[in-house]
């Protein structure tokens, strides 16, 4: 009974141990990462009463449920930019699918008929990695589409979930034997999850250092004193007009504020791919103190006028939310 009860719940947990080891930058924090689990566990328990309930049929309709149960919760991490890149909004929904597998095997377990260990190794191996590999699957493509589109409007979800449903639909299906199936299960997913992960932090590691020469190129232009010569300062002197100098004054602070935050949240993530913790900063809160009150003073038509010199793409929210809420 207890290698059955390893063999279904373990695997899928080291596997998820394995993916947060494989981000060097550490982009997920464990408590987000035992929120996944337990939203996970959540979809779960709705799946299976309105499986129930519908008596949904196994192939087509019990796929559609179970992956309309997990997304939300990746779905809302990526929308509020709590993560951006594939790496971490595929470790976030794996941990979803993960939490999902646990109770579904654990009802399995506790059924005397199919609670014997070749039915555990099969789950364990199988179908959880199903749960996993499919959710992350869904996360990345739609945090890819999302970068595409520099924003995250609802074109960039449904082809990552109806993919998640398909692969899903291709499984319940039985098209292979359950042995077959759990092998391929066992070595293509994590195979094709690792493949994307380390691609996604190629990706990732040349965001990183071209940002972060940007910023530092912005911030010496706003230091220098031909700063009216250059493409920041051009546009700021075309907003004299309709703007009063002091107002003027704040949008060339809150330009400065933010570039100089960015740059301190890229060097927070080459501390973590040094392999050392960063020290919080007990001056961040006063940044982004001194950050609202900029944003009041100059306004919602002022923020409008310069957003186009303001980092305001999902990763640049991302890098904010991470200096404000670091461990969440």
């Amino acid at each position: 009974m207890i290698l059955s009860a390893a063999s279904a719940l373990l695997p899928v947990l080291l596997f998820l141990a394995v993916l947060r080891w494989v981000d060097s930058y550490k982009l997920t924090p464990p408590r987000r990462i035992a929120t996944s689990i337990a939203f996970g566990m959540l979809a779960a328990a709705v799946s299976y009463f309105a499986n129930t309930i519908l008596d949904a049929h196994p192939v087509f309709a019990v796929p559609i449920i179970e992956q309309l149960a997990k997304a939300p919760y990746w779905v809302w991490l990526v929308v509020t930019a709590r993560v951006a890149f594939m790496v971490d909004s595929g470790i976030c929904a794996f941990g979803v699918g993960a939490g999902f597998a646990l109770v579904e095997n654990v009802l399995y377990l506790q059924n005397a008929e199919t609670g014997t260990l070749s039915v555990s190794l099969l789950r364990g191996f199988g179908t959880a990695f199903m749960h996993g590999g499919v959710d992350a699957i869904a996360a990345m493509v739609s945090v890819y589409l999302t970068e595409r589109y520099q924003s995250a409007p609802l074109k960039s979800f449904p082809p990552g979930i109806l993919a998640a449903i398909a692969l899903h639909m291709a499984f319940n299906a039985g098209w292979l034997p359950p042995l077959y199936s759990a092998l391929a299960m066992l070595i293509l997913m994590p195979l094709f999850i690792i493949a994307v992960f380390l691609w996604g932090e190629s990706r990732f590691h040349h965001w990183l250092g071209d940002k972060l020469d940007e910023d530092i190129d912005l911030l010496a232009q706003m230091y220098s004193a031909d700063l009216a010569s250059t493409r920041a300062g051009a546009y700021l002197g075309s907003l004299h007009r309709p703007f009063a100098p002091e107002i003027l004054g704040d949008m060339l602070c809150l330009l400065h504020l933010t570039t100089e935050l960015s740059i301190y949240a890229k060097g927070q993530l080459l501390l973590r791919e040094a392999g050392r913790e960063p020290e919080t900063n007990p001056f961040i809160e006063d940044k982004f103190e001194e950050l609202r009150f900029l944003e009041n003073s100059i306004g919602p038509t002022g923020l409008r006028a310069i957003a186009p010199l303001l980092a305001q793409s999902p990763r640049d929210l991302w890098q904010f939310h991470q200096l404000q809420t670091p461990n969440a």
